[in-house]
């Protein structure tokens, strides 16, 4: 009884009318503080279209939730692939710049009114709640209950088990926690405040916090096994997705290493492969000897620079001690790293890594990662990493990073498994 008092004086106190909500955000949007498109997601009108079959629901409370939520779905995607996901976000939550996993959607959280959420229910139709980092919206989370979604909450960086409201409503925190049917925190001290709110302590683990981490790229394993024998004694290292604009650079930089390690192999992944042309005829103006390697082809022993598909990193981050990640040393934003992190590749890079600061930051602090300026700087750090025991420390370093929150994930992918399985079961 409590508990829908606490709500029902909620929805009284913040008098949620969907006219009063509209006319709100209409000032906003004639304002340009919002765009048409939040302006409609926020309101649940003109939403993009449902997948078909499962759909997991992720909330990102905070932005540092954000690219946690988009891992775990990629990594519960590696089980179900015919699972789709969305991912709403909270108030200060902005939306990730870089390319989203396949079958992923991102929109804005809907308005509390009940209007508003019926709607988004009805067209999402999710089959469970994973909601990350806290800043509950406590109308969402009860229909969500109500509907019979399963909901999951789990701690992330700077989490904190309060509400997304601007005005305190007796007993509501408590009525909103209460709605979940399993919580991770991140640690025992966290558990207090949902023990308190009548979750069963069996629903309750206190595991750590659900961080960045790297979803190892997939690569086959008979190729990689080949390309080594191919590659054999020779020292090795990748410059991953390079833009055509950092080429003088990494030309300047593998120059420098081969006066060090004479038959050094640079295997070369580019940005925008239409630029492939250019970039042969800009090596071998440089005087190296390149090659564009096909699955068919193998790896010649006179080759200095080896041109490879775009999507093949899991392999070549596999096979090489030390990676250079492109987009870096032009102001382009940088590539995710955590993939090279994942395979246990040293890390190197430019300085224009604003699209995920936070990972580099991560990364570098672990000693995992190393921030160069410019082709004659990378030259020097990939001479240095071509001694194995410099390089085996900054790729075990990486690999701790990466897989520091791997525990948490593991344990959420297996719940979100048995939540969906027995889905199936009663609808079957």
């Amino acid at each position: 009884m409590a508990k829908a008092l606490s709500f029902l004086l909620y929805r009284t106190l913040m008098g949620r009318s969907e006219r009063r909500i509209t006319e709100r955000l209409s000032r906003l949007q004639a304002t340009n503080v919002l765009s048409e498109t939040d302006f409609n997601q926020r309101l649940a009108h003109n939403l993009p279209p449902r997948a078909k079959g499962e759909l997991v629901w992720f909330h990102a409370g905070t932005q540092a939730a954000l690219r946690p939520a988009m891992e775990l779905y990629a990594r519960l995607a590696e089980d179900r692939p015919d699972t789709a996901s969305l991912i709403t976000l909270g108030a200060d939550v902005m939306p990730p710049t870089g390319p989203l996993p396949d079958g992923c959607t991102i929109t804005a959280t809907p308005e509390e009114g009940a209007g508003i959420i019926r709607r988004f229910m009805a067209h999402w139709d999710p089959d469970c709640l994973i909601w990350i980092g806290g800043k509950f919206r406590p109308a969402l989370i009860q229909a969500a209950q109500e509907r019979g979604v399963e909901c999951l909450s789990i701690d992330a960086v700077k989490s904190t088990p309060t509400l997304e409201i601007h005005r305190h409503v007796p007993g509501l925190r408590g009525a909103v926690l209460s709605c979940f049917d399993h919580v991770i925190t991140a640690n025992a001290a966290a558990t207090l405040a949902w023990r308190r709110a009548g979750v069963d302590p069996d629903q309750i683990e206190a595991l750590g916090l659900l961080e960045e981490g790297g979803i190892a790229p997939s690569y086959d394993e008979a190729e990689l096994t080949r390309r080594v024998a191919e590659i054999g004694t020779r020292s090795v290292w990748f410059a991953a997705h390079v833009d055509a604009a950092e080429m003088g650079e990494v030309i300047r930089a593998h120059k420098r290493a081969l006066r060090r390690a004479h038959r050094l192999l640079l295997i070369l992944s580019l940005s925008d492969s239409a630029s492939e042309t250019q970039v042969i005829a800009q090596l071998e103006k440089a005087g190296l000897t390149v090659c564009l390697l096909t699955p068919e082809k193998a790896i010649s022993e006179i080759a200095q620079v080896i041109i490879v598909p775009h999507s093949s990193g899991g392999i070549w981050y596999r096979t090489a001690p030390v990676s250079f990640l492109g987009q870096s040393l032009t102001q382009l934003g940088g590539i995710d790293p955590y993939g090279a992190a994942a395979m246990g590749s040293a890390i190197l890079h430019g300085p224009y890594v604003s699209h995920f600061k936070a990972a580099y930051d991560t990364l570098s602090t672990g000693k995992a990662a190393r921030k160069v300026r410019d082709g004659y700087a990378l030259g020097e750090e990939v001479e240095r990493l071509l001694s194995p025991d410099q390089a085996a420390l900054m790729a075990q370093a990486a690999w701790d990073v990466a897989s520091s929150g791997a525990e948490v994930t593991d344990r959420v992918a297996d719940l979100v498994q048995d939540f969906l399985d027995l889905r199936e079961r009663i609808s079957a």
